[in-house]
């Protein structure tokens, strides 16, 4: 009941804060969605866990912004906001539940007066109260602390009924781990079906949207941002270990929307080579140090860009867990030259840790679009 109550005051919240007086162009929403599906193992400790389904609600308070937004125009006017989830995990007494909340934007693919095919794309963070814990919750092996990274993934169609009211169904991917900042962290990875009802605060008038008059090429730019991480080595060895980057990438323009490029990173990992029980042997800054080369691209929303990288290691003394690895994640930039940045890097699809940083950019074009 508290979670259902939580909810209320979350709906109540967002319900007052939108209907203050806004741009009337704009196009403010409250969609409920249901959601019913699977947890889909990826091992073996997880496979003997799952004794359920999954259920889970689901609320998204958003807005359409007007078309006369540049950017707006480039994604056909995608929608934007933030967005409360609450749901089973498969195992009510092992896993309980998680709640998260997460900005979201939904990325129209095609659509007509009063139908629409899109896709949902949302980080965020979950909260977890049963975490593994080695007396009282041992054989929780999926998730290790309370709270961790939350990630969803919705491919959906939505109809207006009328200029008010809306449905919508489809399919949905999220995944739930901690970025190996405490052991164990196999993370989970949920399948659901959907199915929701959407509300337009304010008419959805709109029966045609106008395509961007003009496209201009991105710049191409230098960035470069020093990243810092923890990460936890193992459920044996509970200390916390440092890490640290510095990415040098260089990308170009392929359009109004996307960039691709090449790059450099160099990484420092005090977990590295440590042992299991003993913590030996110790190692110096040689046997930290790796370096890598790697592809990038970067899909832009006017100040954010969602980057996905991929690199191979070309020098180490400590043998990574795998020869390649990825990067996923988002940069925001604050003025010409600085961004931040919030990414998570990976082997194979296990999460190696998550790192925050800060960086430099240099535009080859110096006027600012």
């Amino acid at each position: 009941m508290k979670n259902y109550f939580l909810l209320f005051i979350f709906f109540l919240f967002c319900k007052t804060a939108f209907t203050q007086e806004k741009n009337n162009k704009d196009i403010f929403t409250t969609t409920i969605r249901y959601h019913y599906g699977v947890v889909m193992p990826h091992h073996k400790s997880i496979s003997y866990l799952i004794n359920d389904q999954i259920s889970a609600v689901e609320l998204n308070m958003g807005y359409i912004p007007s078309n006369e937004k540049n950017w707006a125009k480039l994604y056909k006017q995608p929608e934007v906001g933030l967005g409360l989830y609450h749901g089973s995990l498969g195992n009510n007494k092992v896993l309980g539940n998680v709640t998260a909340v997460f900005p979201y934007i939904n990325f129209p693919l095609s659509r007509g007066n009063k139908w629409e095919v899109n896709t949902q794309l949302g980080i965020g963070l979950g909260y977890t109260k049963k975490h593994f814990d080695p007396v009282k919750n041992y054989t929780n092996l999926a998730i290790g602390t309370k709270f961790n990274a939350f990630f969803k993934l919705v491919a959906q169609g939505s109809y207006s009924i009328n200029s008010k009211w809306g449905i919508n169904a489809g399919l949905g991917f999220n995944h739930i781990s901690n970025g190996a900042i405490s052991a164990p962290n196999k993370g989970l990875n949920i399948l659901t079906s959907n199915f929701g009802v959407k509300y337009y605060w304010n008419e959805k008038s709109r029966k045609s949207f106008t395509p961007a008059v003009i496209e201009e090429k991105l710049p191409d730019e230098f960035v470069l941002i020093w990243g810092n991480g923890i990460k936890q080595a193992s459920e044996k060895d509970h200390h916390k270990y440092y890490t640290s980057s510095l990415t040098g990438n260089y990308s170009f323009g392929i359009n109004a929307k996307q960039k691709i490029g090449f790059g450099i990173d160099l990484f420092y990992n005090k977990a590295a080579n440590r042992g299991k029980w003993d913590f030996e042997p110790e190692t110096d800054f040689e046997n930290r140090f790796s370096q890598a080369i790697f592809i990038s691209h970067d899909l832009v929303i006017e100040k954010f860009s969602i980057i996905a990288n991929i690199g191979v290691y070309t020098y180490y003394k400590t043998e990574p867990e795998k020869p390649i690895y990825t990067r996923l994640g988002i940069r925001y930039i604050l003025n010409k030259h600085l961004i931040t940045s919030l990414s998570l890097k990976a082997h194979m699809g296990k999460a190696d840790y998550i790192e925050w940083g800060i960086g430099y950019r240099i535009k080859k074009d110096k006027s600012e679009k």
